[in-house]
């Protein structure tokens, strides 16, 4: 028996089905809750009705808003790790960190947490605090606000430093102003 299995490994449809199966796939023909990433309409017809699905979908019914909140919170956690360790406190556009975010083949995607666009989301990060957002003519902006403990105090005393460092009359001209 386990030879067959490794003749089914090599066999030319085998082999097709594993290179159809890399890469990222049409977002329509993905199920969230089930984790499955289906080819084409039919396949997703078919997967839909299936045993397991519907096992999916009732548990959903069951406790849809918690279900909800706990994809957004895993869409916004690994979003904003994203941000904070590629771009750190640079200004970037939200499209440019979004397109990156979806290349990972597992991500959570943003159809199934309770923003409905990215703009929304951007919004949302920036009432939060998280980051500077700026809605400009080329699409939204961020910029990731850093508030590691020791980093302020890095900073604070780097300011500190400087202030004593400069000369009395440096420091008049700078009361004065």
């Amino acid at each position: 028996e386990q030879a067959t299995m490794g003749k089914d490994f090599m066999t030319p449809k085998a082999i097709a089905n594993r290179m159809k199966s890399k890469g990222l796939q049409k977002l329509r023909w993905f199920c969230q809750m089930c984790e499955k990433q289906c080819r084409d309409a039919n396949g997703f017809k078919c997967h839909c009705e299936s045993e397991g699905h519907q096992r999916m979908m009732a548990l959903y019914a069951s406790g849809s808003k918690r279900i909800l909140d706990q994809f957004s919170r895993d869409f916004e956690r690994t979003f904003v790790e994203l941000l904070r360790r590629r771009y750190g406190t640079k200004r970037v556009s939200a499209n440019v960190v979004y397109n990156e975010y979806i290349q990972d083949k597992f991500h959570t995607h943003m159809n199934s947490t309770s923003w409905e666009t990215l703009s929304i989301f951007v919004k949302y990060l920036g009432r939060k605090g998280v980051c500077v957002v700026e809605e400009t003519p080329k699409g939204w902006f961020m910029q990731y606000i850093d508030r590691d403990p020791e980093k302020l105090q890095l900073q604070s005393s780097l300011m500190n430093k400087e202030r004593m460092d400069e000369t009395d009359e440096e420091r008049t001209q700078r009361l004065i102003r």
